[in-house]
């Protein structure tokens, strides 16, 4: 199977990588070239240049297309408007249009925060999104232009934290660690993912779906670590499993912060495909946050 990776030098791209090379060919793809090692060939290509996208494919030839280049800071999102719907949108529109007549497997990874958090329970694939933040908005357009594809899935994820590059957990590691003081949103409650366990999902998903594909079948998929949580219990967890004090663990209101783009106050995912059509959901949040901790050697 030959893949091609979107965003391969963000957070979850890296995880993606090694979990695919075992199964072919992988190509990642980014604007900028990797700062380290990567496993697999890379090309940098800017997506929004159409040209240069459909060259990229072309030779590429890739069965299965993971898209997880995102513009992913909410508050950018919302500062810039017209760059969050070039970089959400206007991309996975050149991706699809060079994949024209290939029949390869599309899968635009996209977010809770198409959720607008009102439901006060895990949200599952038949619940209606309703977006409160130019992210979500951006990424539900962009869903609806993938789905508008013949062969595309989209996946829907948690709050990603992982190796690669700097996210909540590796900011509350850090902090603790220095014997220093962390605020956490105490009214935000998510479903936290490890990127490493969303690669393996992704791929037993993206195997699955394109070695026996129907037109009648799901064609969203809530993949995320089981369970819920809210900021503040994360970071609470993170200082137990190290052996920090509790009382280094603030929790405050997310409004106190006064941030441009609001959040969903409840966007915890739930599911009713994953486990019917790849075997099994991914692990518990706390179990994976502790296989993090070790696999970083920050916990023994």
């Amino acid at each position: 199977m030959k893949t091609l990776i979107t965003g391969s030098t963000g957070l979850l791209g890296p995880s993606l990588s090694r979990r695919l090379v075992a199964l072919g060919e992988v190509t990642g793809l980014s604007r900028r070239a990797p700062s380290g090692s990567v496993s697999g060939r890379h090309v940098v290509c800017d997506l929004l240049d159409a040209r240069r996208t459909a060259e990229v494919i072309r030779d590429c030839r890739p069965d299965v297309v993971i898209h997880a280049q995102a513009l992913s800071d909410v508050d950018q999102c919302e500062r810039e408007p017209a760059l969050a719907d070039a970089l959400n949108v206007t991309a996975i529109r050149h991706v699809l249009r060079a994949l024209e007549g290939t029949g390869a497997l599309v899968v635009y990874v996209s977010t809770d925060y198409v959720f607008d958090g009102t439901k006060a329970a895990p949200y599952d694939e038949r619940d209606e999104p309703r977006p409160i933040s130019v992210y979500g908005r951006s990424k539900l357009a962009g869903e609806r232009v993938a789905l508008a594809a013949p062969r595309s899935i989209v996946v829907r994820t948690s709050t990603l934290f992982g190796s690669g590059r700097m996210n909540f957990c590796d900011h509350i590691v850090g902090r603790l660690t220095a014997g220093e003081p962390v605020e956490a949103f105490a009214d935000q409650v998510t479903s936290p993912t490890y990127s490493e366990d969303l690669a393996d999902g992704l791929a037993r998903l993206s195997e699955t779906v394109r070695d026996s594909w129907s037109e009648q079948g799901p064609r969203v998929f809530h993949v995320a670590s089981a369970g819920s949580c809210s900021r503040v219990e994360f970071a609470r967890r993170v200082a137990d499993l190290l052996g920090a004090p509790r009382t280094l663990v603030c929790g405050i209101p997310m409004a106190q912060q006064r941030r441009p783009a609001l959040r969903p106050a409840y966007s915890a995912l739930t599911t009713v495909h994953v486990k019917q059509t790849m075997g099994r959901m991914l692990r518990p949040w706390d179990e994976a946050l502790a296989a993090y901790l070790r696999q970083r050697r920050w916990l023994g």
